[in-house]
Parts: C-alpha cells; sequence; structure tokens
C-alpha cells in the first residue's frame, strides 16, 4: 500500500509536533502544512522540505491528501472539521473537539451521514502509565474502584486564552477517567476561580459515577511547575502515576498489621511494588493507531461521540462553578 498524504493545519505547539511524528512515519508521506502565521508555517515548511499555505480552503484546492490533522485554536476546530468531513476526508482533530456541545453534535450528525472516519486527539489515552493502569484494573488486580484522583496543574498561561483551564486541562483527566471507569456520570459539582486569568484558572470537582466510585478531578493554571498525577484507589490498593514520567507504583493492600512502638496501636504498611513497563510519546502512540485505522479501515481509537462526551463534561463542570450547583 502507498504512503498516506497528510496535510497538518495548525503550527503552534502540538501541530509542530504533529509534523515531527508524521513526517517520521514509514507509512505516511507529509505533503502539506497550513497556518495564517505565514512565517511559521515556512519554518515548518522548509524544515520538513513541504509546501506550505496560508488556509486549509486553499491547501485542499491544491492538495490531494488522505487525511488531516486539525491542531488550530479551539475557537477554529468546527469550522475546519466541517470543511474535511464535507470533502470526505479523515480528519484527527485535537481535544477538545469543538468550542460547544452544538458544535460537536453537528459534526457528529455529519459524520454518521457521510461514515468519514474522525478521531478526537485525547493524548492521554494514549499514554503508556494509563494503558498500564486500564489493562490491570481490567484483571481486577485492585478489587473495586473506590476513587480516582487526578491532578493536573500548570504555570500560568502566556498565551492567547481561547478556553478555560477546564476545558484545556481537566477533558484530559475526565477521558481518561471514564476510560478507566467505563461507568456513568450520576453527578457531578465543582469549584472554580479566575485568579490571574480573564478566564476559569483554577478548578476542584467531585464526581459520583454510577457504581458508586468518586472521581476527584483538580486542574490549575496557577502552580509554578507542571504537574501531572493520577491515583487509582480499589478494595485491595492503589496505582500512583505520573503521567509525565510514566512512572507507576503499586500499593498493595497488606493486612498484616504492625503495632506502633510509642503506643502499640495496630496499623497497616502497604507493599509497595514499582510497575516496569516501556516508556514511549504518547502523541507518536495516537497518531499511529489513527493512521493504523486508516489502513485497516477500522473504527478510531477516540470516537466523535467520545470527545462530545468529554466536552459536555466538563461544560457541566465549568457551569456547576459558576451556578453552584449539582448536575447530573
Amino acid at each position: 500500500m502507498s504512503n498516506l498524504k497528510a496535510l497538518i493545519v495548525g503550527l503552534g505547539y502540538m501541530g509542530k509536533n504533529h509534523a515531527r511524528i508524521l513526517s517520521s512515519m514509514e507509512n505516511v508521506t507529509l505533503a502539506a502544512v497550513a497556518d495564517p502565521n505565514v512565517k511559521a508555517a515556512r519554518t515548518i515548511g522548509r524544515m520538513y522540505k513541504v509546501i506550505t499555505y496560508e488556509s486549509l480552503e486553499e491547501a485542499l484546492a491544491e492538495e490531494n491528501v488522505d487525511f488531516v490533522t486539525i491542531a488550530a485554536p479551539t475557537v477554529l476546530h468546527y469550522q475546519l472539521a466541517k470543511i474535511c468531513i464535507s470533502r470526505k476526508i479523515p480528519t484527527f482533530i485535537e481535544k477538545p473537539i469543538t468550542e460547544t456541545v452544538y458544535q460537536a453534535k453537528s459534526l457528529l450528525a455529519m459524520l454518521k451521514k457521510t461514515k468519514i472516519p474522525l478521531m478526537v486527539g485525547h493524548i492521554e489515552r494514549f499514554n503508556p502509565v494509563v494503558n498500564e493502569i486500564k489493562q490491570r484494573v481490567n484483571t481486577g488486580e485492585l478489587g473495586k474502584i473506590i476513587k480516582i484522583h487526578a491532578q493536573r496543574f500548570s504555570p500560568p498561561v502566556n498565551r492567547p486564552q481561547d478556553v478555560s483551564a477546564i476545558i484545556d486541562l481537566a477533558t484530559h483527566d475526565i477521558d481518561v477517567i471514564c476510560h478507566i471507569l467505563n461507568k456513568k456520570i450520576h453527578r457531578l459539582y465543582a469549584e472554580t476561580g479566575k485568579i490571574l486569568h480573564k478566564k476559569v484558572d483554577i478548578m476542584s470537582a467531585l464526581l459520583k459515577f454510577d457504581g458508586g466510585a468518586i472521581g476527584i478531578i483538580e486542574v490549575s493554571w496557577l502552580h509554578p511547575s507542571k504537574f501531572r498525577n493520577l491515583t487509582v484507589m480499589g478494595e485491595n490498593g492503589m496505582y500512583v502515576a505520573n503521567y509525565i514520567t510514566q512512572e507507576l507504583f503499586f500499593y498493595r493492600q497488606n493486612s498484616n498489621l504492625f503495632k506502633n512502638s510509642s503506643n502499640q496501636t495496630p496499623y497497616a504498611v502497604a507493599d509497595v511494588i514499582k510497575i516496569a513497563f516501556e516508556a514511549k510519546e504518547p502523541l507518536q502512540i495516537e497518531l499511529k493507531a489513527f493512521v493504523n485505522s486508516l489502513e485497516k479501515r477500522t473504527t478510531v481509537p477516540v470516537s466523535c461521540k467520545e470527545g462530545l462526551s468529554a466536552l459536555e463534561i466538563a461544560l457541566k463542570l465549568e457551569l456547576s462553578g459558576q451556578k453552584n450547583k449539582i448536575y447530573k
């Protein structure tokens, strides 16, 4: 089979990484890139020896491509995706899928008619540490899941803010927690604030899932450095994961009781096991999974419907913070 020809739209931080990865894939030819920032487009064009355009429409008028990846600002996702779907071009779109639920549902309706593959880029789903946790949870190693706690903190944002920290950050952990639990949310509540930014820049949220599991999501743009942790607690112990370093520890419940030397109060000490697995770049795994689904004509790993679900939950959390209300 000949290489699939790719077009990248949007050459900010994520778009540059798309170019780096797609240009290195054996079964992909990076045909062109597009960005209204001519200087940015030409820089990437020279780096990877590809043609550059100022817009998606201009690129599609000249190029016959097999798929498009959209890494443009969120406010542009809907219009760009509509163009691709209307032309029946398979599309990868970075999360969040769109700005609004209405827009995402509109894309979903278009996809049902055209049957064109569209994948949403929920990158943490492809983080090896998340995959390892998901596999282990499925084996029943933890027993019944009691709680999942996600913390995702970043320094203050010095770029234009087209979305809040909830949409920017929490959508990652919403998708991961829902992916691990595979349960519907029964109710949710959030406390939010606008401390240093015009949009919400801090959130602490509680989610109650069918079956009883509790989800806790904390995000902010206020911390001095990046912090990305996930804790999954079950009847038999807990996993503690670092998204960035891809380290994973299993704190196994120990039924043997020990005595404190001072007051002789019995207490248990967990067995701590570092779980070994191969660390890999999540974006590379993600884009390869998308390309493989196109080659094999299989379902994309993260569907438009799943992207819509993550967006709906994030927007409900945002509304909960504004209205001081619990939502179901």
